[in-house]
C-alpha cells in the first residue's frame, strides 16, 4: 500500500480508539444545500419595522403542494398564515389572519388571546386525518395548543382560518425552561398519523438540554399537563466545527423509519438534523447541515427552525426564523448585514428525504410503498 493509504489506515484506527464522544465527531454526515430567498407574492423582500423582522415565519408543512408556515412574534404578520410555493419560495396571496369566534365567546382563553396583539407561535402541523385542520404551539407568555381550521374563501378564493380552540399547557414539574426564558419552551409540535397523541418538543430547560413531551388529543382536562418522554439528550456530542453550540430543537415532524415511529427534529443552534426513534427511545441518523446563502456563501447565523416534508417526493424543506442579535444574521465573509439579510428575509431550503433517513428505510417508508407519514 502507498504511505499516504497506510498512514489514513492508522489514523482510522487511532480514531476508533478515541472516547466515543470524539470519535463520533467526524463521521456526523454532512448535507450542503443552497436556500432561496422567501419572498412576498411580487418577488419583494417583505421589510423590517422598529420591533419586527420582516416575514419571521415559524414552522412549516406541506399541504396540497403548498408549503405553510405562521408569523411569529416579531413578524409583520404574527398570527397569521403563510402559504410559500415550493418552487419559487414566493408568497402565495396575502397571509391569512388567524380570527376567532365572534364575542360573546364565554372562554377565557380566547379572551387572553385576544389581549395579546403578537401571540408568539412557533410551530405548526397538519391533522393527519382532516387536511384543513391545523394544530399549532406558542411559546411566549401564553403557551397553547391551537387548533386551526381552514375555511373556504369567497370572492378571491383565497381560504380563510379560524382558531377553535386554545388549550392552555402546563409546563411538568420536572423541568423549566432554560435560565427562566420563555422564550426557551415549546418550540415543536407534531401529531403521528394514527392520531394517537400529541408530541411536543421543549427547546432547552435548565440543564442545557431539550424535552419531548407527549399529551392526549383529547383535550377534556384544562390546562393540559404533557408527560415527558425520556431521551439520552446528554449523549449527544457536540459539533465539531461549532463546539460552543448548545443543544436545543425548534422544531419536530412525524414519519416513519423501517415501520417504527420516529420524530425528525432541528436543532437550530448546531444546525442539525436528529431522527427520534419513538420506540426505542433512542436516536436515528444525526446529519450537520450546512446551509448556504442563494449564491453559495456561507452563513454566520442561519437559525433553522421549520420542517416540512413529502414522501411522495422523497423532499425535506427547512425554513428560518432571521430574528437575531446584532449582526449575526449575514454573510459570513461581511462584517454587517447588507442587502436581504438586512431586511431579515428568510431563507428556505430543499433536501432529499432519503439523503437524511438513510438506506435503512423499508420498502413500506418509501414513496409509493405504502408507508404512512404525517406531521
Amino acid at each position: 500500500m502507498k504511505a499516504s493509504v497506510v498512514t489514513a489506515f492508522l489514523l482510522a484506527l487511532h480514531q476508533v480508539s478515541l472516547p466515543s464522544e470524539e470519535a463520533s465527531r467526524p463521521s456526523d454526515p454532512a448535507i450542503r444545500v443552497q436556500g432561496k430567498w422567501v419572498l412576498d407574492a411580487d418577488g419583494k423582500p417583505v421589510p423590517p419595522g422598529s420591533f419586527t423582522r420582516g416575514l419571521q415565519p415559524s414552522g412549516l408543512l406541506f399541504r396540497k403542494g403548498e408549503l405553510w408556515s405562521i408569523g411569529d412574534q416579531r413578524s409583520e404578520y404574527p398570527g397569521h398564515l403563510l402559504r410559500i410555493d415550493p418552487a419559487t419560495a414566493r408568497l402565495i396571496g396575502k397571509p391569512i389572519r388567524l380570527a376567532l369566534p365572534e364575542p360573546p365567546a364565554g372562554d377565557r382563553e380566547f379572551e387572553a388571546y385576544r389581549d395579546i396583539p403578537n401571540p408568539d407561535f412557533e410551530a405548526i402541523c397538519a391533522d393527519p386525518k382532516n387536511p384543513d385542520a391545523f394544530l399549532a404551539v406558542t411559546e411566549d407568555k401564553i403557551p397553547w395548543i391551537v387548533e386551526i381550521h381552514l375555511e373556504a374563501g369567497t370572492g378571491s378564493g383565497e381560504p380563510r382560518a379560524r382558531i377553535t380552540r386554545l388549550a392552555r399547557i402546563r409546563i411538568p414539574d420536572t423541568f423549566s425552561s432554560w435560565r427562566d426564558d420563555p422564550n426557551y419552551r415549546f418550540e415543536g409540535i407534531a401529531v403521528p398519523d394514527d392520531r394517537s397523541t400529541v408530541w411536543l418538543a421543549f427547546e432547552r430547560s435548565r440543564d442545557d438540554l431539550p424535552r419531548v413531551c407527549r399529551v392526549s388529543l383529547d383535550f377534556t382536562k384544562m390546562p393540559l399537563t404533557p408527560e415527558e418522554v425520556p431521551f439520552p439528550f446528554a449523549s449527544i456530542p457536540r459539533r465539531a466545527d461549532k463546539p460552543r453550540a448548545l443543544l436545543n430543537i425548534n422544531d419536530i415532524l412525524f414519519l416513519r423509519r423501517n415501520a417504527s415511529p420516529c420524530l425528525l427534529a432541528v436543532l437550530r443552534d448546531q444546525e442539525r438534523l436528529l431522527l427520534l426513534d419513538l420506540e426505542r427511545r433512542d436516536f436515528g441518523p444525526r446529519v450537520d447541515l450546512d446551509l448556504l446563502d442563494p449564491t453559495g456563501a456561507p452563513i454566520q447565523w442561519v437559525s433553522p427552525e421549520g420542517l416540512a416534508v413529502d414522501e411522495a417526493t422523497d423532499r425535506l424543506w427547512i425554513i428560518n426564523d432571521p430574528d437575531s442579535v446584532g449582526p449575526n444574521y449575514r454573510a459570513r465573509a461581511a462584517s454587517d448585514p447588507t442587502g436581504k439579510f438586512a431586511s431579515y428575509t428568510p431563507l428556505l431550503f430543499e433536501l432529499k428525504l432519503s439523503a437524511v433517513l438513510g438506506p435503512d428505510r423499508s420498502p413500506a417508508d418509501r414513496p409509493g410503498g405504502g408507508g404512512k407519514a404525517g406531521q
